[in-house]
């Protein structure tokens, strides 16, 4: 039986994450002979890639493991696709966790509308086993195109339009700017409530704000390089490059260290109500910072 649908992960030093996520996709419901995992490790020093081996001689399905320097998620998704079977490929992100249905559900939909982006339903939770009644909120839903952390689409058609943008050499945006390119194909946007993922995103503490303002600065950078490619006003509202935003972030410069109080003063757990509002606003200065600079290249790594 030929492979029919290719999950594709990328992961950067997410072993703990990365596990759960390929043995959640080894337990689906599907004949295991009809779908792999792509798994590609872009540079991880905690052992994610020697872990993923050891899944593969497990022998469940077929797991094919690819490393290479960390160097972009886009070069990496790339490697991937590259090395993808399967006619259909899924992308997914190391910290979501595939139901059993998924892959046979977003199968469902490609064989009815065959010229489609098919985007499955993601449940954002903020423990990795969750008890009680499912709890919806509104980062479940998403009206992108294209967006990584549940959504698949025919090889060929990733292929027509040359793959993910290598420009594209930190965090974000370059979903957005290939899903763009298939739209402009011709391909449909489905979406399916039946083709479920757990992202885990847990709350977020005062310790994690050196991290949130990286990836903050990063995604300003990416922003940049996204607007360079799609210069529309829909690009613009989408990455909130706006002059209202910027008016706004200038005006509210002068209360920098009022804000910086609210986050050091938090109590310990996640940061909720004002010290959670303080943590944005920061990372809203570090964005703004990346985008008025203009400058697009990736800082060398210090560690």
């Amino acid at each position: 039986m030929s492979i029919r649908i290719s999950v594709q992960i990328c992961s950067y030093n997410r072993k703990h994450l990365l596990e759960r996520s390929l043995r959640a996709l080894m337990a689906q419901d599907l004949p295991q002979d009809h779908y792999e995992i792509v798994f590609v490790d872009d540079g991880s020093t905690d052992g994610s890639a020697d872990m993923a081996r050891g899944l593969a001689a497990e022998g469940v399905c077929r797991i094919k493991v690819f490393s290479k320097p960390n160097d972009g998620l886009s070069r990496a998704r790339n490697l991937g696709i590259r090395n993808c079977d399967g006619e259909i490929i899924l992308f997914m992100d190391d910290d979501t966790f595939a139901d059993p249905a998924l892959l046979r559900e977003h199968l469902a939909v490609h064989d009815q509308y065959p010229r489609a982006v098919v985007l499955g339903w993601v449940n954002h939770i903020e423990e990795l086993d969750p008890v009680g009644p499912r709890k919806y909120v509104m980062a479940d839903y998403s009206r992108s195109f294209f967006w990584t952390s549940n959504v698949s689409v025919r090889k060929k058609f990733v292929e027509e339009v040359g793959l993910f943008d290598e420009d594209f050499l930190e965090y974000g945006w370059e979903d957005l700017e290939l899903g763009w390119r298939l739209k402009k194909l011709g391909l449909e946007r489905r979406t399916t409530d039946k083709a479920i993922v757990s992202h885990f995103k847990p709350p977020k503490q005062k310790k994690d704000l050196p991290g949130m303002l990286r990836q903050a600065a990063s995604s300003g950078r990416s922003a940049l390089v996204y607007i360079k490619k799609r210069p529309t006003i829909n690009a613009h509202m989408a990455t909130g490059i706006t002059w209202p935003r910027m008016l706004l972030d200038r005006l509210l410069r002068p209360f920098e260290s009022v804000f910086q109080s609210g986050v050091d003063n938090a109590p310990e757990g996640p940061l909720r109500g004002w010290p959670f509002w303080c943590a944005r606003i920061l990372c809203s200065f570090k964005f703004f910072d990346a985008v008025r600079k203009g400058d697009t290249r990736r800082p060398e790594r210090t560690a």
